[in-house]
């Protein structure tokens, strides 16, 4: 015949770890500088092992959570968290592009000046006594062993003639 039935075993052994949290800070030295350490944070930390195991309301576990804190981390009461603040979007405004300034339109090419006509000299067709006559209509009189024409005196080379 068993001493126990399975339910007192299953719950035996359910708070059995609770039950030697309990019991060591008693059966080990203290130490007065370690809070962690110190009989009262090992039955508050059982307490709350308990709680949670045994499915207790998340109120009371929270409270029992509070009171081992404070028991064995110390000080005077939890910081609450802070609800977090509802904040707008960020706004960023659309990226501004600015396109670089337009280049002067260039100028115009200039034309080349048109071609300079370079006309061939006139040459003499005919003379007389007076001078001679070119092909162009133009008279050149006789000065000496030289021709001159409206502007002085002309060049002879061969049949043509270079008048200034």
């Amino acid at each position: 015949m068993a001493l126990l039935s399975d339910k007192d075993a299953n719950a035996t052994m359910r708070f059995l770890p609770v039950l030697l949290l309990a019991l060591a800070p008693a059966l080990l030295p203290a130490q007065e500088s370690d809070p962690l350490k110190s009989p009262a944070c090992g039955a508050a930390l059982a307490t709350l092992q308990a709680a949670r195991g045994g499915g207790s309301a998340d109120a009371a576990v929270q409270a029992l959570r509070e009171s081992a804190a404070r028991t064995c981390l110390g000080g005077g009461e939890t910081p609450r968290r802070t609800a977090r603040v509802l904040q707008a979007p960020v706004g960023v405004p659309a990226p501004v592009i600015v396109p670089p300034p337009l280049a002067p339109p260039m100028a115009q090419p200039m034309l080349p000046p048109p071609p300079v006509a370079i006309q061939r000299p006139p040459s003499v067709t005919h003379c007389d006594v007076g001078g001679c006559w070119a092909d162009d209509g133009q008279h050149l009189r006789q000065v000496g062993p030289n021709l001159a024409g409206p502007n002085g005196r002309c060049a002879q080379q061969g049949g043509l003639v270079y008048c200034p």
